[in-house]
């Protein structure tokens, strides 16, 4: 009766990666076949990447991935680190693009909100989550850029990626 609720702790770094490209609908889920290169472009699970000194994915590295060094152990830290490589990382704000794309409805909030951290706003989020679409969208709109309601709402689920509750498993 008491397993219903565990203790939160942050998602492993291939969780992470693998989580941005499957709400964005592009993570291939091909079973087996050979280890990949680390790079931005593959669009395979993390679980098929290579792991050798040389060749790390700066993104995964970040995110404590498990050193093969060290029989594959990882460690769990939450460092400033992490959010910069969700705020400024071209996968993070690619996905973000693309997981707005996905997402046409009347209540984007809510609908980005349940998606993203797994429950509804309240409604003091709901009201800055709007103020800050209105806001984004005027912004686009006075540099003179290309489909501005678009470019507010990627603004908006780039934010919520880089949400505490994002990265964390309760």
């Amino acid at each position: 009766q008491f397993y219903w609720r565990m203790n939160a702790r942050r998602m492993e770094a291939q969780v992470v990666r693998d989580s941005l490209l499957h709400l964005a609908g592009v993570l291939d889920l091909t079973r087996g076949g050979p280890s990949l290169n680390p790079r931005d472009s593959v669009r395979r699970r993390s679980l098929y990447f290579k792991h050798s000194r040389d060749q790390q994915d700066k993104f995964l590295k970040t995110f404590n991935d498990a050193d093969h060094l060290q029989c594959y152990r990882r460690s769990e830290s939450i460092a400033p680190q992490q959010a910069l490589a969700l705020s400024n990382s071209k996968l993070a704000i690619q996905m973000a693009g693309k997981i707005a794309e996905r997402l046409e409805s009347e209540d984007f909030v809510g609908i980005v909100f349940e998606l993203l951290l797994g429950r509804k706003p309240d409604d003091a989020e709901r009201r800055e989550c709007e103020t800050a679409l209105a806001d984004l969208e005027t912004a686009a709109t006075k540099a003179k850029k290309a489909n501005p309601a678009q470019r507010a709402r990627r603004g908006l689920v780039h934010a919520l990626l880089n949400h505490n509750d994002f990265v964390s498993i309760r």
